[in-house]
């Protein structure tokens, strides 16, 4: 389970050295960004290009080397 959270700060904040994960969804000409570190996540739709927290937080995960994800399944599923 992650315990999603408002404000991107206190993510950023929580991070410390832990590692994470970010995701970018494509919603209709906005991007939904997504960011876990621990149990905590942040998600959030902006305008594309437009948005400088957007860029902010790209920057952070890529700063500290979070991993992208592009897809998820269970486990059970993975290997065939």
């Amino acid at each position: 389970m992650v315990n999603i959270i408002e404000d991107w700060d206190v993510l950023a904040e929580y991070a410390g050295e832990k590692l994470g994960f970010y995701q970018l969804l494509d919603n209709d000409g906005k991007i939904e960004i997504r960011v876990q570190t621990g149990r905590i996540g942040f998600k959030k739709e902006v305008e594309l290009g437009s948005d400088e927290l957007l860029n902010k937080i790209l920057d952070f995960c890529k700063k500290r080397r979070y991993i992208r994800v592009c897809e998820n399944m269970r486990d059970d599923q993975f290997f065939k």
